[in-house]
């Protein structure tokens, strides 16, 4: 299977057990109307649900449906790659969209933030990749959660909700997506002062910020948000951009009876902003990336991430906590198929989100990191091991047992495995693929016991990097055992 499979497998994973700009809060685009918030139907499945995990870790899973009347924008002006796009609402058209909220069962242990994704619709379905990658810091940290279905692929979709579920999705409708940007700040709106039913139940009172989230296709719309509906809109504290590519989603489509309103391509995010902007980017992502790189500010942060790739095995098992939903092996090329990487990409997003907190909260920006190396236009990696330079770095890519690598080139397997990666083990170039087009490592691959003497140096020298990452402020003291345990339990025979 492809890696178009993780966009449906993600949500299949769930479902399958149940079958300038001012303080945000009060934006100077009113509405038409405000949205109804009503509970969804109790009616077969829901997609995307965690019913089973949200129970085993004191939370309550609720899904619901936003009601309203959206507005699309329409540019003004001249818009360049600074980011500093002028819009104004234009036509309005009906809605009916889901939000899948995940909150603290006991409010004492909310910590006043809501973490709000813009759901991924690559597969033609709602996924929440970013809730995957972070739940862990998410539920032991006490943040609430809602997916917000802005788009209508998500809907109408060939794995969208009303394949999945039609008689549970039935008054759900969508106009297009020259609405979306409209919906998600309705949603947001709705979360923080919601009309009648509050999505976050008696915890409302209690938000103190909301963070914007999205991943991948909804980390493109997320930058359009943020370059040209965020000052209008002002609901959001910050804004969590995770694998953008170098540009931007059109503000309009012709699709929706709207003139096509390209961007700018590169598209960097405006440096205006009262709010803060954290950019996390995969290895994989970076070449499509480069050419929007900016300089951090006090406000605009960005991570480049070493070793790590746009959709990995920790991502394709639900955030490590189920089985593999596929892999990318080519059976009628096994010299192609090469696993997927299962780098330590959610380990620095985690600590990501935790500066976050503190960085809304008046404190300090995230520490910067260097960007990955690159040479004649490609990323530079270590002859010695092929792994690349530069980069936020972990363990994993400074004391090294095999090669991860972010890009898949040439990639096994049809379809979206390019965004999968590849990792090869160090073994004595042993594998189909060694030697290869696909081989990531260089020939011959290092000797491990020439690197590490004993598995008691390998541990030594793992959690010196370790220690090191924690003290930069690229990893978690929270993490520490777990990564510990991970590099104790390799088989070192």
């Amino acid at each position: 299977m492809s890696c178009l499979g993780w966009f449906k497998g993600i949500a299949l994973l769930a479902v399958a057990p149940l079958l300038a700009c001012g303080a945000p809060g009060g934006g100077a685009a009113a509405d038409p109307a405000p949205p109804v918030v009503r509970a969804a139907p109790d009616s077969g499945p829901v997609l995307a649900g965690r019913g089973a995990q949200m129970d085993a870790a004191g939370y309550v899973e609720r899904e619901f449906f936003l009601e309203g009347t959206a507005r699309a924008y329409v540019k003004q002006g001249d818009w360049d790659s600074d980011g500093i796009w002028e819009a104004e609402p234009g036509e309005t058209a009906p809605y009916v969209v889901r939000l899948l909220a995940r909150y603290p069962g006991d409010p004492l242990r909310f910590n006043g933030i809501v973490f709000v994704e813009w759901f991924n619709v690559s597969g033609q379905t709602e996924a929440d990749p970013n809730f995957s990658m972070l739940h862990a810091e998410l539920l032991r940290d006490g943040y609430a959660y809602v997916g917000v279905g802005a788009q209508a692929a998500g809907v109408y979709g060939a794995a969208g909700l009303k394949a999945i579920n039609p008689e549970r999705y039935a008054a759900v409708q969508h106009p297009g997506d020259s609405y979306s940007y409209d919906i998600f700040s309705q949603a947001g709106r709705a979360i923080r002062t919601p009309r009648d039913l509050a999505p976050l139940g008696e915890l409302t009172g209690a938000i103190r910020y909301v963070i914007a989230d999205g991943e991948s296709q909804s980390a493109s719309r997320m930058v359009t948000y943020v370059n040209a509906v965020h000052p209008l809109a002002r609901v959001y504290d910050g804004f969590y951009i995770h694998s953008r590519s170098g540009g931007s989603a059109p503000l309009a489509q012709d699709a929706d009876n709207q003139p096509t309103m390209p961007t700018p391509s590169p598209a960097r995010i405006r440096t205006d902003l009262e709010v803060p902007v954290f950019t996390i980017e995969a290895e994989g992502d970076v070449p499509r990336f480069m050419p929007a790189r900016q300089p951090d500010t006090d406000l605009i942060t960005t991570w480049e991430l070493a070793g790590t790739a746009h959709a990995d095995r920790y991502l394709l098992t639900g955030g490590g906590i189920g089985p593999l939903a596929f892999t990318c092996d080519d059976e009628s090329a096994p010299e192609l198929s090469v696993p997927i990487n299962d780098g330590p990409m959610t380990w620095p997003m985690r600590a990501a989100l935790r500066h976050m907190r503190r960085w809304m909260a008046g404190g300090p920006p995230p520490p910067s990191a260097q960007p990955l190396a690159v040479e004649g236009g490609e990323l530079r990696r270590d002859p010695d091991t092929g792994i690349v330079v530069g980069g936020v770095r972990t363990p994993h890519v400074d004391v090294p047992v095999r090669t991860l690598n972010g890009v898949r080139a040439p990639a096994g397997g049809p379809g979206f495995c390019r965004l999968c990666g590849r990792t090869d083990e160090w073994n004595g170039d042993s594998d189909p693929w060694d030697g290869g087009p696909a081989d990531p490592s260089p020939t011959p691959e290092p000797v491990l016991s020439e690197l590490y003497p004993t598995r008691d140096a390998y541990l030594e020298q793992f959690d010196a990097a370790l220690e090191a990452g924690i003290s930069d402020g690229f990893l978690l003291e929270a993490d520490a055992d777990a990564m510990r345990a991970e590099a104790a339990a390799r088989d070192w025979d």
